[in-house]
């Protein structure tokens, strides 16, 4: 299974960080957006299938409940700013989840915007993590209004330009095909073999490249997502048996045998204060 990592109890989070670290990240998944601001280091970026080489500027775009990790070279020096975000923080402003959305329609998660905006966008994320660790007089206040200047600089680049990224990805086309049938048709028979039969693939074949291009076994990966999308069904006011049904499962006892073994295995600990992951 995959592990729910990182937490957030307010409407935002903003880390500039500048280390060396040979941790490894296991694929993982937030409840929340993520925004990273790469500046400088050698890192890959894995995020639903797709493996991003990220080059100094690109800003790296990780929607709620996304599977992903970072791939980071322990020799050299990796510099990023990250915004944690939560969702009731930015759908009070539709505006800000256009970038977000626009990657979605992209099949993208990596974005890029001019050197000014971006000398703009870093100028106001730098004042917003000031402000915010300051202790002065309304010093959170005046964080939170830079760290609007900075999402409205990211989204309004957007708005004008669309998504700019041209840099290096590496992914499997059919791999990604069968991800996004899955998430398309969660209440559906998803098995191996019926996957397999629909998009012409050996199991062995798929079975492998699944693994290897999201980390986790096929069956994992969709009971995952369909645990996530009871969550979601819930949350928008669904009756939990109705969305366990919604979401594929036989039962309501049956999605509860899943839930609990992914309780278990569910990391909600984080060094807020050292690292974004």
């Amino acid at each position: 299974m995959y592990k729910k990592q990182g937490y957030l109890t307010r409407e935002f989070k903003i880390f500039h960080i500048k280390d060396k670290t040979d941790k490894t990240f296991d694929f993982h998944y937030h409840d929340f957006y993520k925004i990273i601001v790469f500046i400088k280091g050698d890192v890959v970026y894995s995020i639903e299938g797709k493996n991003y080489e990220l080059r100094p500027m690109d800003i790296v775009l990780v929607g709620k409940n996304e599977i992903h990790k970072p791939i980071i070279n322990p020799e050299v020096e990796y510099e990023r700013i990250v915004l944690y975000l939560s969702q009731s923080f930015l759908i009070k402003e539709p505006v800000l989840l256009e970038a977000f959305n626009a990657g979605k329609t992209s099949h993208t998660n990596v974005m890029r915007v001019s050197d000014l905006d971006f000398s703009r966008l870093k100028d106001a994320l730098e004042a917003s993590f000031k402000h915010m660790n300051s202790g002065e007089f309304a010093g959170e206040l005046k964080g939170k209004t830079d760290l609007y200047k900075a999402l409205l600089i990211l989204n309004e680049s957007v708005h004008n330009n669309g998504l700019l990224f041209e840099g290096r990805v590496s992914y499997d086309k059919r791999i990604l095909e069968v991800c996004d049938y899955i998430n398309s048709h969660i209440k559906e028979d998803l098995s191996v073999e019926a996957l397999c039969s629909k998009f012409y693939i050996s199991k062995y074949y798929f079975m492998h490249k699944f693994k290897e291009y999201t980390g986790v076994t096929v069956h994992s990966y969709i009971l995952e997502k369909r645990i996530l999308y009871v969550s979601k069904l819930v949350d928008g006011g669904s009756k939990v048996t109705a969305a366990c049904t919604e979401a594929g499962f036989k039962d309501y006892s049956t999605y509860l045998r899943a839930r609990k073994r992914l309780a278990s295995r569910l990391v909600n600990a984080l060094e807020a204060d050292r690292t974004e992951e």
